[in-house]
């Protein structure tokens, strides 16, 4: 069987119409229009998002820590890592170290870049930065007002079976753990 090949991605320049439609407080949406290849005139609306970024928390004794999140968009708990939105200005590991320390209590000694991804270019964006954290000391979450979650500790073997009964099913997370997986398959 041959190997896949990969073939690179032409970006070409097009002019996109944007029209503002909504400015809320974590994102914004645009209705743009463009020419495709064609010479069609094409219409979306796109969510624009400021970049996020999703953590791997790893415990001295190999464990993970997940958070339990209710989320509105779908009316119920996820588990997933610790993630969230970059305030204007902020670099991506400041938005890691102080989203960790908010929905764990953990701060890490090391947070290490694992990959970028956007997270649902079809309809926004929003790009996540990934990060592994290690070297953990335990504190206080402090989420924000709002915010429900509760974090615990899982072995590799544990998320397997919570993937295979459909119950770590959150798309940013599930990429984040594809990354770091990876990196720990390289090590």
């Amino acid at each position: 069987m041959q190997p896949h090949r990969i073939i690179p991605v032409t970006v070409t320049t097009r002019t996109i119409a944007r029209e503002p439609l909504l400015e809320g407080r974590i994102f914004a949406v645009e209705r743009c229009s463009w020419l495709d290849s064609d010479g069609c005139e094409r219409v979306r609306e796109v969510v624009r998002h400021p970049g996020a970024v999703t953590i791997v928390p790893v415990l001295d004794d190999g464990r993970l820590v997940l958070v339990r999140n209710w989320r509105i968009a779908v009316g119920g708990p996820l588990w997933e890592f610790p993630a969230g939105k970059r305030e204007p200005g902020e670099p991506p590991p400041e938005t890691a170290a102080r989203e960790l320390v908010e929905e764990t209590g953990y701060s890490a000694e090391t947070l290490t870049p694992i990959g970028t991804y956007y997270t649902s270019p079809g309809f926004a964006d929003e790009f996540m930065h990934a990060y592994v954290a290690t070297e953990l000391t335990a504190g206080v979450p402090c989420p924000e007002p709002g915010e429900e979650v509760l974090a615990e500790a899982f072995t590799m073997e544990q998320i397997d079976i919570m993937i295979a009964e459909g119950m770590f099913i959150d798309g940013k997370s599930l990429a984040a753990l594809f990354l770091w997986r990876r990196t720990e398959d390289q090590s």
